[in-house]
C-alpha cells in the first residue's frame, strides 16, 4: 500500500478513526474513575557488616553486597508474610503476598519492601511491620547461632577442665607411689596441652560475647514507611492518553480493515478507481412518485444538467471516430439502465439529432412502460423476424426504402427527433436472434437509414450473454452503475466480460447519487424562461417542439422496479 492511498483511506474513514479515538479513549478515563485508587507505601532497610574494628573493610562489603539480594527474597518469604498476618485481621498470606513486593537497590546496600493496599495507612503500616518482622527474626537466628557457639565452647571449656583435673590426680598419685618419673613426664606434657586449651577456649568465648555485642543485626531500617498522600494507580492521565493512543491505532486498522474488506462502492471517485473508466455524468436520486422527474426532466429539475453533461461527455468521446450506436446496460437489474437510456435518448433528440431508442432487452422490456406504448406494439423482435426473410433485399442501397420498412416498428412520442423501438413480442431464445444473419441485416439497416443516434437499452451484462453480443456490434458502450448498491466483485466481473468482447466502453453513468446540502455542482444555472433551451433552439430550426409526454395512466412503482 503506498502512502498516498494509505492517506486516501485516511480521509475517507476519518469519522470511524475518530470515534475509535474518542471511544477507547473515554473508556479507559471511565474505568480509572471506576476503579479502586491503590496507594503504596515503601520502607528502606539496610544491609551492613562491621569488623571487629567497628571499621567497615573489603571483605564486610562485598558480605554485605552478597546479603542485599538474600535478604530482599527473604523478606516476601512465607515466614515472614505469615507472622505479619497474624497481626490483622481477616488478611490472608496470600493476600499479603499479592500487596507485596521486595526489590534491591542497584549499587547500594539497600533493599525496599513495597505494599500496596487501598488503604494508605495500612499500606505503610504492611511495609514497617514487614521490615520489623524481618530484622526480628534474623536477630533470633543470630541470637540462636550465638548461643549455640557459646554453649559448644561452654561444654569444651568442662570438657577440658575435666580433663585437668583427672590428669592432676593421676599426677598426684603416682608421685606420692614413687612412680616412673617417665610416666609423670608423660602426665604432664598431657596437663600442660589440656591447660593450654582451656586457656585457647576461655579467650573464644569472651571474643565471641565481644563480637555480639559490636556488630548486632546487619539489617536495619534506613528509612520507614510513611501514608502516601496519592495513589499510584489507576493514574487517569496516563491511562487515559495510552487509550487514546490505543484507539487511534485502533480506528487506522480497522479503517485499512474497513477499506480492504468492504466490497462495496459508494463514491464516484472509488469507482474510477476500481474500474479505470471514466464517470461521465452522476444522476441524482429522483423523485419516483413523479414522473416528470423521472422522465424527462425539464425546467429547474436537478437532473437537467447532469444530462447535458452525460450528452456533452457522450459528444467528446466521439470525436475521433463517430458514436451511431450507444449500448446501456449495467452490472445487474435494477440498476436503472433504463431510465438512463430513455433519458439519453430524449437530451440527445433535444440537441437536435435524430434519436432512435430500441429495447433491446428481450427478456423484461421496459421502454413500452416508460413512454406509454400499447402493450402489442410492433418492436424489435418483430423487425429482426421481417428483415430476416427479406433476404434479397439491398437495404443499404437506398434510404428510403429502409426507412420505409422501420416505419410499423418504430414510435413517435411526441419529443421532437426522437422515435422508440419497443421490444415487441418475446422470443423465446433471445440470444440466438441477437446473434442471428437477421440481426445483423437489422443492424445494417438501421446504420444507413438516416437515423443519427441508435441507443439500445440491453439486458444487465451478468449472467446473461444478450449484452455480451451487442456489446461487440455497437460502437460505444455506457455502463449504469447504482451507486447505491454496487458490489465491487460484481463491477470487476462486468469488466473482464465487456473486455472479453473487445467492446468499447465509453465510460460509466453513476445513477442514485445522493445530494448533499454542500454539493454545489448543478446549482450555477441561468433560466430565461420556463422552456428549456433545446426546445427553444429546436423551434427555431424549424422542428416540432417538444410536448409533454401522455398523462400516466399506468404509471406505478412497480413500472420503476421493472426499470432494469
Amino acid at each position: 500500500m503506498s502512502f498516498e492511498q494509505f492517506w486516501v483511506i485516511l480521509v475517507k474513514q476519518w469519522k470511524l478513526i475518530i470515534i475509535s479515538f474518542l471511544v477507547v479513549g473515554l473508556g479507559a478515563y471511565i474505568g480509572s474513575k471506576l476503579m479502586t485508587p491503590i496507594y503504596q507505601s515503601s520502607a528502606l532497610v539496610e544491609v551492613a557488616i562491621r569488623s571487629s574494628t567497628n571499621q567497615a573493610d573489603y571483605s564486610s562489603l562485598l558480605a554485605s553486597d552478597q546479603l542485599v539480594q538474600t535478604e530482599a527474597s527473604l523478606a516476601i518469604s512465607d515466614p515472614v508474610l505469615r507472622q505479619v498476618v497474624s497481626h490483622y485481621h481477616g488478611m490472608t498470606v496470600a493476600q499479603l503476598a499479592g500487596e507485596a513486593t521486595s526489590a534491591a537497590k542497584l549499587n547500594t546496600q539497600l533493599f525496599e519492601i513495597d505494599v500496596a493496599d487501598p488503604s494508605p495507612t495500612r499500606a505503610a503500616a504492611l511495609a514497617n511491620d514487614i521490615a520489623a518482622t524481618l530484622i526480628g527474626q534474623q536477630q533470633q537466628v543470630i541470637q540462636q547461632n550465638n548461643q549455640q557457639a557459646q554453649l559448644q565452647i561452654q561444654n569444651n571449656i568442662d570438657a577440658t577442665s575435666k580433663q585437668i583435673d583427672a590428669t592432676t590426680k593421676n599426677i598426684a598419685a603416682l608421685q606420692a607411689k614413687g612412680g616412673n618419673q617417665g610416666q609423670v613426664n608423660v602426665l604432664l606434657a598431657q596437663l600442660k596441652g589440656y591447660q593450654q586449651h582451656y586457656i585457647q577456649l576461655q579467650t573464644a568465648l569472651a571474643d565471641l560475647d565481644v563480637a555480639q555485642a559490636e556488630s548486632g543485626n546487619p539489617l536495619q531500617i534506613a528509612q520507614s514507611a510513611n501514608p502516601a498522600t496519592s495513589p499510584v494507580r489507576p493514574n487517569k492521565l496516563l491511562n487515559t492518553g495510552g487509550g487514546l493512543l490505543v484507539g487511534l491505532l485502533l480506528g487506522i486498522v480497522l479503517a485499512i480493515l474497513y477499506e480492504r474488506f468492504d466490497t462495496r462502492v459508494r463514491t464516484p471517485e472509488v469507482l474510477t478507481q476500481l474500474l479505470g473508466w471514466s464517470v461521465l455524468a452522476a444522476i441524482l436520486r429522483a423523485n419516483s412518485s413523479k414522473r416528470e422527474d423521472v422522465i424527462n426532466p425539464a425546467g429547474k429539475n436537478a437532473n437537467v444538467e447532469p444530462y447535458r453533461i452525460l450528452r456533452t461527455s457522450i459528444g467528446f468521446s466521439a470525436l475521433d471516430k463517430p458514436l451511431h450506436s450507444i449500448l446501456v446496460t449495467s452490472a445487474i437489474p435494477r440498476d436503472g439502465k433504463s431510465v438512463i437510456a430513455a433519458n439519453l435518448a430524449i437530451f440527445m433528440a433535444k440537441a437536435g439529432k435524430n434519436t432512435l431508442l430500441i429495447d433491446a432487452d428481450l427478456r423484461r422490456p421496459t421502454q413500452h412502460v416508460l413512454f406509454e406504448l400499447p402493450a402489442g406494439s410492433l418492436g424489435l423482435s418483430n423487425a429482426v423476424l421481417a428483415f430476416g426473410m427479406q433476404t434479397g433485399t439491398d437495404f443499404t442501397a437506398n434510404n428510403q426504402s429502409a426507412s420505409a420498412s422501420l416505419t410499423p416498428f418504430v414510435h413517435a412520442v411526441g419529443i421532437a427527433n426522437l422515435w422508440v423501438m419497443p421490444s415487441g413480442p418475446l422470443p423465446p431464445n433471445p440470444s440466438e436472434m441477437l446473434d442471428s444473419k437477421a440481426m445483423q441485416r437489422f443492424l445494417t439497416i438501421i446504420k444507413d437509414c438516416g437515423i443519427e443516434i441508435v441507443i439500445f437499452d440491453s439486458p444487465p451484462l451478468l449472467g446473461l450473454s444478450d449484452t455480451s453480443i451487442l456489446a461487440s456490434k455497437a460502437d460505444g458502450v455506457l455502463v449504469v452503475v447504482d451507486i447505491t448498491r454496487a458490489n465491487k466483485g460484481k463491477l470487476m466481473r462486468m469488466k473482464a466480460t465487456l473486455a472479453q468482447t473487445g467492446a468499447n466502453v465509453l465510460g460509466c453513468v453513476v445513477n442514485k447519487q445522493r445530494k448533499s446540502r454542500s454539493d454545489t455542482d448543478y446549482t450555477y444555472s441561468y433560466y430565461f424562461d420556463e422552456q428549456p433551451d433545446e426546445e427553444r433552439q429546436s423551434a427555431k430550426n424549424g422542428h416540432v417542439p417538444t410536448v409533454p409526454l401522455p398523462p400516466a395512466s399506468s404509471w406505478s412503482q412497480t413500472h420503476l422496479d421493472r426499470s432494469n
